[in-house]
């Protein structure tokens, strides 16, 4: 019984767990390093359905690139409305180049 999608976000949040108590990284966790977690965790959740079989690879593609250009957003002095702005732009574009 394939059981990636469980298995692969409980590594990265036991990762998390060793660098947060055992290496007492970050010094500081901000709301974007919170962010940044929560995208790690859901972008290894979509590799393991990938690996059970359940999500195609462009599906994969997809949410990655997505990820990596909103969490791109955090480096970038924006206000907070305008931050949901720009990540549903990005998600458009998105869907819009990956459609067939």
């Amino acid at each position: 019984m394939k059981r990636w999608a469980l298995i692969l976000p409980l590594l990265y949040f036991f990762l998390l767990f060793l660098m947060a108590f055992v290496f007492n990284f970050p010094r500081e966790a901000t709301r974007q390093w919170m962010w940044i977690q929560v995208g790690g965790i859901v972008f290894m959740a979509t590799l393991g359905l990938y690996f059970d079989g359940y999500v195609l690879l462009r599906e994969v593609i997809g949410i990655g690139t997505f990820l990596i250009l909103w969490l791109g957003l955090f480096v970038v002095d924006i206000q907070k409305e305008y931050f949901t702005l720009l990540g549903l732009i990005i998600e458009l574009f998105l869907v819009l180049f990956w459609r067939k």
